[in-house]
């Protein structure tokens, strides 16, 4: 399946994503369903980068990324957070920005192996387009970062500056998550499609 793990991964979270927040958003779950997408996605992309080591070595080195965030989801999942940015705990917020660390680094070396695969095989535009994808990544991460660290002095019942700032930084990382989630998708998509899978 080659680059199809990657492809199912995005997809299961983004799509079993919108599933699963119906159920925890009317209350039939609690919280912790949110994560269960993200589980599930995390294990598909670390059988992915397992499979794709022996062919690009910055690829398999992914794994080690999507190992840790399978972990973290799975504390996640037992530690109770607000609904929303603003009402967060202190812990689920410091939680999160922890996650983003391995996610990065999952997604630099996701990216960094399709750019090198592309040269390898001279694609200059399949290249590039790896290379935007994780500059872009960076930017939504850290909008997200941002969002949660303003959250903490914001206040829902008295509603402030930092109330504000913190809901257009989350209004930004939403509408900037689902392009980006979408992007990813049809980069693996393309890698699928155009690569071929010899050692590099």
């Amino acid at each position: 399946m080659s680059f199809l793990y990657f492809f199912w991964g995005f997809l299961c979270q983004w799509g079993l994503g919108l599933i699963t927040s119906i159920f925890s958003v009317s209350g039939l779950t609690g919280d912790w369903i949110d994560h269960l997408p993200l589980l599930i996605g995390y294990l598909l992309f670390f059988i992915g980068f397992t499979k794709m080591q022996t062919l690009s070595p910055i690829l398999g080195k992914g794994k080690w990324g999507a190992l840790i965030l399978m972990v973290l989801s799975i504390v996640q999942m037992l530690i109770p957070a607000g609904n929303g940015m603003t009402n967060q705990s202190l812990l689920g917020t410091v939680l999160t920005v922890v996650v983003i660390l391995p996610e990065m680094y999952m997604i630099y070396h996701l990216c960094t192996g399709i750019s090198q695969m592309a040269d390898h095989q001279l694609q200059p535009d399949l290249r590039d387009t790896a290379q935007k994808r994780w500059r872009l990544f960076i930017y939504c991460q850290v909008t997200i970062v941002l969002a949660l660290l303003t959250g903490l002095f914001a206040d829902v019942t008295q509603p402030n500056a930092w109330t504000v700032v913190t809901g257009v930084l989350s209004l930004m990382y939403v509408v900037l998550n689902l392009v980006v989630y979408i992007l990813m998708v049809t980069l693996v998509w393309k890698a699928h499609k155009q690569l071929e899978l010899a050692p590099q």
